[in-house]
């Protein structure tokens, strides 16, 4: 397993977006700190029928949200290896 990324930035519709992983029983959780006075939003990956892999909110509810930023995310991770 990965070590856990130090606390991020993204830019998530035009804003810059604070970003924080932790780790819970095994389970990568981030936690998401938007600049307006919306609540944090907390997601994981989780996986569907098939193994498939998806985001999602903890709790359920902000799913829109969560495959967006979820998404962006990945990339960053991603892009920070190269």
């Amino acid at each position: 397993m990965r070590e856990l990324e130090p606390p991020f930035e993204i830019e998530y519709k035009g804003a810059i977006t604070k970003v924080t992983e932790a780790e819970i029983k095994s389970r990568r959780i981030f936690y998401i700190q938007f600049p307006d006075n919306r609540k944090v939003l907390t997601i994981t990956v989780g996986k569907g029928l098939g193994d498939e892999k998806f985001w999602t909110s903890i709790p359920e509810g902000r799913q829109e949200e969560a495959e967006e930023v979820g998404k962006l995310i990945a990339a960053y991770i991603r892009n920070k290896k190269k």
